[in-house]
């Protein structure tokens, strides 16, 4: 019986042993699992860090107003400023091949590569990959892992950066409530070089009937309360749909309070002579502009003959709605005018010409204020580039 006692306590040692054993390997695995998933997971968070900002530092070099979209100096500066950036103690190196220029699908969400293009109205979004794996930086190495035969973990994370069309006016510089119907200066499908559309062939010609250049045929803006009114008023508001005579003289007045253009604006149509007698008031000096004309008097007779201004380009009125209140209008751009002749009765007209950036007029302007390249439709970009995921 001694024998057999000594034997079950022996079974039992055995069995206490083995679980124990079990336990620590347990416990080990699991204070393993926690290290070195925390150091992954602190990595991974770091990791991210530096694909964000390299995103964004990306797109900032890709779209550049004025000019095409630039996908060599996208990649540089997103390697730049990955290079900024650290992962447990690793500078983060981003392979070229790991930032990637396209599209981002605003309602899909969803980003294409178009590798090599620079069309700025497609390529305005940089997706980059940052790696710590065996491709670039190093995966994350293990200390209690490698018991278990995990020596390093691969980790990635990856950012995607874009900048929106924002169709911005800053404060103060849309001087009059009016906006170009984008199909009358660019063609039918509003894809054409403005400045191209318009050299020798103003839009809707009439001549001048005074000032240093009497007789030239220039764009003649007409005010009607028909669809085929050329020009549309707008209160430069998303939100306000009383595009009424207070709200347009106060922009007269005082230019746009508030940037302009992130969203669809409202309109309007009709002569609204009032709002035509002030804008002739502000050009000549007249009225409540007593002594202080916007418009320049070119010839030394005393008349103001040359205003310049940025319009807001509306999307195409024509097929449309013509600039009438049923809808708000997106703006696809800003073009440069040279008011050079108000004319309030018996009809209500202003008349100038659209001046494109290789005029000495433009750079010496408000319209030289960074608005786009002129020429084609220019882009107006977001201020700042976001990202989207």
């Amino acid at each position: 019986m001694r024998n057999h006692c000594r034997r079950g306590g022996r079974r039992q040692q055995g069995s206490v042993l083995v679980f124990v054993t079990l336990a620590l390997i347990a416990l080990l695995a699991f204070a393993a699992w926690s290290t070195e998933t925390g150091q992954a997971w602190t990595a991974k968070a770091q990791l991210q860090g530096a694909s964000d900002s390299a995103a964004l530092a990306g797109v900032a070099g890709l779209v550049v107003p004025g000019a095409p979209s630039d996908p060599a100096a996208a990649v540089a500066a997103a390697q730049s400023f990955g290079a900024q950036n650290h992962s447990i103690g690793v500078p983060i190196t981003i392979p070229a091949s790991d930032v990637e220029t396209g599209s981002w699908n605003t309602e899909t969400r969803t980003f294409t590569p178009l590798p090599g293009s620079t069309d700025r109205e497609q390529v305005r979004a940089v997706r980059v990959l940052g790696r710590r794996d065996e491709v670039a930086n190093g995966p994350i190495p293990t200390v209690l892992g490698r018991i278990f035969g995990v020596d390093d973990i691969p980790i990635a994370a990856a950012a995607v950066a874009y900048v929106g069309f924002a169709g911005l006016m800053p404060p103060g510089t849309a001087v009059l409530p009016l906006g170009v119907d984008c199909c009358k200066i660019s063609g039918s499908a509003c894809e054409n070089d403005y400045c191209d559309e318009i050299a020798g062939n103003p839009p809707n010609p009439c001549p001048l009937e005074g000032g240093p250049n009497q007789g030239s045929l220039v764009t003649c803006m007409e005010f009607h309360s028909q669809p085929e009114q050329n020009v549309c008023w707008t209160n430069l508001s998303p939100t306000d749909r009383a595009v009424n005579v207070p709200s347009l003289l106060d922009i007269i007045e005082d230019g746009n309070p508030v940037a302009v253009g992130a969203e669809p604006v409202w309109v309007d149509n009709g002569n609204k002579v009032p709002l035509i007698r002030e804008i002739s008031d502000r050009f000549h000096g007249g009225g409540n502009y007593s002594g202080n004309p916007s418009g320049t008097d070119i010839d030394g007779d005393g008349n103001s003959d040359s205003w310049l201004v940025p319009l807001p380009i509306f999307e195409c009125q024509n097929p449309g709605n013509g600039c009438s209140r049923s809808a708000a209008q997106r703006i696809v751009g800003v073009a440069c005018f040279d008011v050079q002749e108000v004319a309030v009765v018996p009809d209500q007209e202003i008349r100038g010409e659209f001046v494109c950036p290789d005029d000495p007029r433009f750079e010496d302007s408000l319209c030289g204020a960074g608005f786009g390249p002129g020429g084609e439709i220019p882009t107006i970009d977001a201020q700042y580039p976001v990202l989207v995921e």
